[in-house]
């Protein structure tokens, strides 16, 4: 088979893979582009030339000019710690963050307040989540779990079988926490500096109301003396018709 000055013959082994052939340089100066491009990390003018089925001697003249013709382009070509790697340029650094940052995760105050109330009292049913806020939270627990800051942990054992919600993994690192010991108390959520409430507002779209949280704490810590309170006299009536049903005996 005869070729042309411009064109490539390409010899196959059994295996199907290609075997050293004679290639012009402009097609040998294409596949390094394609292979560079391709590679999801730096690669090295050995493993390029060895992978093109050439030397260095023939692919290192090449790679310098695909240097320099990307030189004033918005992806450039770059030699980093002993290989190569296309970048966007770094006058369009601010551009590129910009196009590809994740948009910041927006919560409502509603949603807000369920993911704290479940945060500070998990494991709790959406019922419970009811009561402390006093208006229905199915929506508001339903985006939190769509976008993985809370998680059902099973079924409480009381009539109804009511789901139970805990908070994931996701949320500690959204909040940058370590475990839920880390948790901020009341008061220390009162002393926060500027910089931090800069931090959450930036994280939640949602200004710290200080006095709005100390509210709902407040009201949580009721609920929950209350929920006691009722469960003690439930048990001390219990008890009361146990020792009444055995004198009855």
């Amino acid at each position: 088979m005869t070729q042309s000055s411009g064109q490539t013959e390409t010899a196959i082994e059994e295996n199907g893979a290609p075997t050293r052939f004679s290639q012009t340089s402009s097609v040998l100066k294409n596949v390094l582009e394609s292979l560079i491009f391709v590679s999801d990390k730096l690669v090295s003018a050995k493993r390029l030339a060895r992978s093109a089925h050439a030397t260095i001697t023939e692919v290192q003249p090449l790679l310098d000019e695909l240097v320099s013709d990307y030189q004033q382009r918005g992806v450039r070509l770059y030699f980093i710690a002993g290989g190569y790697q296309f970048r966007s340029a770094a006058d369009s650094s601010e551009f590129v963050k910009s196009f590809v940052a994740p948009k910041p995760l927006r919560l409502t105050r509603a949603q807000l307040e369920t993911l704290a109330i479940v945060a500070y009292r998990q494991p709790i049913t959406r019922p419970e989540v009811d009561e402390v806020r006093g208006v229905d939270s199915g929506s508001a627990l339903r985006m939190l779990a769509e976008r993985n800051l809370v998680k059902i942990l099973g079924r409480k054992d009381e009539p109804g079988r009511p789901l139970v919600y805990g908070s994931t993994t996701r949320f500690l690192e959204f909040f940058g926490l370590s475990t839920l010991q880390d948790l901020p108390t009341l008061q220390e959520f009162s002393d926060l500096t500027e910089e931090h409430k800069a931090l959450f507002e930036l994280r939640t779209g949602e200004a710290v109301d200080i006095a709005a949280a100390e509210l709902a704490a407040d009201e949580a810590l009721e609920t929950a003396e209350r929920e006691i309170l009722e469960q003690e006299e439930a048990a001390r009536l219990a008890a009361e018709q146990e020792a009444n049903a055995e004198d009855d005996e």
